[in-house]
């Protein structure tokens, strides 16, 4: 395992743990297709087995407006699978101010992004209207 992928599965494994200990309505953030969605954090790993959504991060920054995750599909989409995701990152040398502005995958160049050994569940709420 890289020295990358030992940072990233710590960083995100830190992220859960962090979000966790804000107790149970901890509520990570993910755009797809700009609409701000929030996460519910279940810690867990799964076998590669079933569909996956592909989930964009850039460990160390963010995307539009400070949210840390991009999603191809939403609940409603007809491929949305529920929460059950695939983690990709950005890859080194790879300039992150060029997402800054991103919401959605079609602002990304998933060539960019390398496919980690993360699966895992995190289901998408939409967000309460203030």
């Amino acid at each position: 395992m890289g020295l990358k992928t030992v940072v990233v599965v710590a960083l995100t494994l830190f992220t859960c743990a962090a979000a966790l200990s804000q107790g149970p309505n901890a509520r990570p953030q993910s755009w797809a297709g700009c609409e701000r969605f929030d996460g519910v954090v279940t810690p867990n790993s799964l076998p590669i087995q079933g569909r996956f959504d592909p989930l964009y991060m850039m460990p160390g920054h963010t995307f539009k407006d400070g949210v840390p995750l991009i999603s191809a599909f939403k609940p409603g989409d007809g491929n949305y699978n529920g929460g059950r995701w695939h983690l990709f990152v950005l890859k080194e040398g790879v300039d992150a101010s060029k997402y800054a502005g991103a919401c959605r995958v079609e602002d990304l160049d998933v060539n960019d992004f390398q496919a980690t050994d993360k699966y895992f569940t995190c289901p998408l709420l939409p967000r309460a209207r203030n």
